[in-house]
């Protein structure tokens, strides 16, 4: 059982940074390394094996006997040895050898469809990373600054008596809606990146990029 209290200090993330993330074809290939399709590379050689030896129990075994004998005309002594080979005319394993093929088919197909819900995932997560990532670069590099630039105007002429007061909390308003729709953003990015280095079982390695 857990302790019931944690053991560290305090937990400390920047939830502000992000970074370019590596190509999809790289998210690709690490996946490949998932446990759930590193667990079919046993699976598969069991299947292999299965096929093996149906097909090996097709193949009639050779039966040897010896046996001695005496002749009594001639006094004579003798080893007598039989050889034969059953010809499997009627039973050649033909049934669970078949068997064996279509499981290790059903294999390669259920480890080809685990293999593409996991790169559909990926993608998925992928894209959603990508957008937030475009929404964060338009927020910080134009929105927020034009929202904060026109929220110090209005405050300027808000005390000189230019503009009312419904005008300095509209344009308030504004600043705000762009930091939420920031950290809305940041947050799609932060679980995008989660779901991918959850699905290659390593962290993400990204191009990091300053925040605002």
């Amino acid at each position: 059982m857990g302790d019931s209290s944690p053991r560290f200090g305090e937990a400390v993330g920047r939830l502000a940074n992000v970074g370019q993330p590596p190509p999809f074809k790289d998210v690709v290939r690490a996946i490949e390394a998932n446990p759930q399709l590193i667990r079919w590379t046993a699976v598969t050689a069991q299947r292999n094996a299965e096929l093996i030896i149906a097909r090996l129990k097709a193949i009639p075994d050779v039966r040897v006997s010896a046996g001695w004998r005496h002749f009594q005309d001639t006094n004579d002594n003798a080893v007598r040895l039989d050889v034969s080979i059953p010809l499997p005319v009627f039973d050649q394993n033909t049934g669970n050898i078949i068997a064996a093929q279509e499981t290790l088919a059903k294999t390669d197909a259920e480890r080809a469809i685990n293999r593409l819900v996991l790169i559909s995932i990926a993608g998925r997560a992928y894209d959603a990373l990508s957008g937030a990532l475009a929404e964060l670069k338009l927020l910080r590099a134009s929105v927020i600054p034009n929202a904060r630039s026109a929220a110090e105007t209005i405050q300027s002429g808000y005390l000189q008596g230019r503009f009312t007061l419904l005008e300095l909390l509209d344009v308030r308003g504004s600043v705000l809606q762009a930091l939420l729709r920031e950290q809305e953003a940041l947050q799609n990015f932060h679980i995008a990146i989660a779901t991918i280095e959850g699905l290659v079982g390593n962290p993400f390695s990204l191009t990091r990029e300053s925040s605002r």
